[in-house]
């Protein structure tokens, strides 16, 4: 008998008061802007929260089953916006197989099923790795497989596909067709390619729900789009109509270039026959100023660059040199670099945005800069009703917002991005490029991306990494960069 989940006039923090219906066997995308209330929804329809007015309900058959008798992990799973948070078990192994064993298989069986779920995740070779040493690309693939292999009633992705690559994307998108006709599947996403796949679309804005039909329909209707914040299918990576971050920015970024053009710039970061492990070997130089682009499949290394580059990590061999002084252990920590990683909310510490963005400034000076301060929020997107927040109760999109206007207030000189548009809507996305382009060529820029049209018409320089090496890179020419798409494509790239 089929199941569907319902909602009656629920009620929660932002959403008031909405009806819908999730039916096995049918796919929706819910789409909308950063803070809508999307994620609260997914929670609510996990059981992680209560509605604070309304009615949730199991029909099975036709048949309600009390809320309260529903064996929730069971029958519904959830992946959320930070895989990190989902893993458990001491391997790769232990997590593919921890949900099997609760269910009282027995452990031979649950062995042969692991060994074809790591199989079809494209994790065969990490069973005994412990999650943690994983790409986030590889974590979303991890807990997704675990979730599967509990053959859920519904499935709740929200952002769960975002740090894939193109060849793993399309992999998990074929499982989950196969488990398609016996699951309801609710997809969050920023994608409208991935939207369309669905079989309808939902939208919120201000906590309210909408059913828009069939998502191949209402995301082709331009004004529909701008409505609800959502990028249409085969637009531009940002809308040009985005207000000038140049205005808002003040004098905090409007100085020309401090670097020099072409030969005469220096190195900023140097890698000499560096090896971290099996992650990375690098041998490269980075000029000051530079935007680079690094792109490749998920777990090739690319976060294990931007990390070696802040110094977080160090070289079992060679060495690496930050502005032409070599980095070790016992180097004393350079503050001259920001990283912003793929999980804002993984190491967003402050008590409140306005604490975590202003850690630097003593009291004296955030009194007296209060007004300014204020003003440098509402650059990336981020209301004065929200500088009191605390940052955990923000969206993944505002956290990502939050953790970007942290980096930057302290004017580093290098800018280091691990997927800095993952969880952004129309809006976020817009105001992200728009301020990369503003500070190209003001700063050394790390941006690494599944995705090269986001980068495409900003970067100096391109490195492909693959199996933790560079196998392919190349600088533009008269600020025009020539690359053949179908050898990205290959590498598993979004194009």
């Amino acid at each position: 008998m089929m199941k569907s989940l319902e909602g009656k006039a629920i009620s929660l923090g932002i959403i008031q008061g909405i009806d819908f219906s999730l039916r096995q066997g049918e796919v929706i995308a819910l789409m909308g802007p950063n803070g809508a209330g999307k994620s609260t929804l997914v929670r609510l329809l996990a059981g992680l929260n209560e509605p604070a007015s309304g009615k949730l309900n199991l029909l099975e058959g036709g048949q309600e089953i009390p809320w309260t008798r529903v064996r929730r992990w069971q029958e519904i799973g959830i992946i959320g916006q930070h895989p990190r948070r989902q893993t458990i078990g001491a391997t790769v192994g232990e997590e593919l197989g921890f949900g099997l064993l609760n269910l009282g298989y027995e452990v031979k069986k649950v062995q042969d099923m692991v060994r074809e779920l790591a199989y079809r995740m494209g994790l065969e070779g990490k069973l005994h790795q412990s999650p943690a040493t994983l790409s986030g690309g590889e974590r979303q693939r991890l807990v997704l497989g675990a979730i599967l292999a509990l053959n859920p009633a519904f499935l709740l992705l929200d952002e769960a596909l975002s740090m894939l690559d193109r060849r793993a994307q399309e992999a998990c998108l074929e499982l989950l067709e196969e488990k398609g006709k016996h699951m309801g599947q609710l997809w969050i996403t920023h994608d409208p390619l991935l939207a369309e796949k669905a079989d309808r679309l939902w939208v919120m804005k201000e906590g309210k729900l909408s059913t828009m039909g069939r998502p191949q329909t209402a995301l082709r209707d331009e004004r529909f789009c701008q409505e609800y914040g959502i990028r249409a299918p085969y637009s531009p990576s940002y809308s040009p109509g985005y207000s000038s971050v140049r205005e808002k920015m003040g004098e905090k970024y409007q100085a020309e270039s401090p670097f020099l053009h072409g030969d005469g710039r220096k190195d900023t970061l140097e890698w000499r026959e560096a090896e971290y492990g099996q992650r990375l070997q690098l041998t490269e130089k980075i000029k000051e100023g530079c935007f680079l682009a690094v792109l490749g499949p998920s777990g090739a290394g690319k976060s294990t660059l931007l990390e070696s580059a802040v110094g977080l990590i160090h070289p079992s061999r060679g060495k690496f040199l930050a502005f032409g002084q070599e980095v070790t252990r016992q180097t004393k920590q350079w503050q001259k670099a920001r990283l912003l990683l793929q999980e804002p909310g993984e190491y967003i510490i402050g008590g409140t945005v306005y604490d975590e963005v202003f850690y630097l400034q003593n009291k004296k000076e955030r009194k007296a800069g209060a007004q300014r301060n204020i003003e440098y929020l509402q650059v990336f997107g981020i209301p004065p009703e929200k500088a009191l927040a605390y940052p955990e109760y923000l969206s993944g999109g505002e956290r990502q917002r939050v953790a970007l206007a942290a980096a930057l207030e302290s004017l580093p000189e290098i800018l280091l991005l691990d997927e800095p548009l993952l969880g952004l809507d129309l809006a976020g996305r817009s105001m992200m490029l728009e301020l990369l382009q503003e500070l190209k060529g003001r700063m050394t820029i790390l941006y690494i991306t599944h995705d090269w049209s986001e980068v495409r018409e900003l970067a100096d320089e391109v490195w492909l990494v693959e199996k933790g090496r560079i196998t392919f890179k190349q600088r533009s020419k008269d600020g025009a960069m020539e690359i053949d798409d179908q050898q990205l494509k290959e590498a598993g790239v979004h194009c």
